[in-house]
């Protein structure tokens, strides 16, 4: 997330991003790709969507892009997820085998 600014780079807030005013859709987080995060963002009337990227600039995109992007990054977040709770479960065992170590 951009945090460094006095804007709101959250869904729902206008931001300006050069000359253009934009509404801000999504915003995607790219976690250990070590890319700065990307936001889909829409012109004040809702007719055309871009991909905007700190660093690397804006591009305009379609529907389908956006979804695409949106899809891909809830399918690495999910990834992630399920990661953190087969740790989580694994500690969990760990835990009950030191227990029953040291209570039994």
């Amino acid at each position: 997330m951009i945090t460094k600014t006095n804007q709101a780079w959250i869904p729902g807030q206008t931001v300006k991003v050069g000359f253009l005013s934009l509404v801000v859709k999504a915003a995607i987080a790219t976690p250990g790709d070590y890319l700065p995060d990307a936001y889909i963002l829409a012109n004040q009337v809702g007719t055309q969507l871009y991909k905007f990227v700190p660093h690397h600039g804006v591009e305009k995109i379609s529907l389908t892009e956006a979804r695409e992007l949106i899809a891909d990054a809830r399918v690495g977040a999910e990834r992630i997820a399920a990661q953190a709770i087969a740790k989580a479960a694994e500690c969990a065992r760990n835990i009950a085998e030191i227990n029953e170590l040291i209570f039994a």
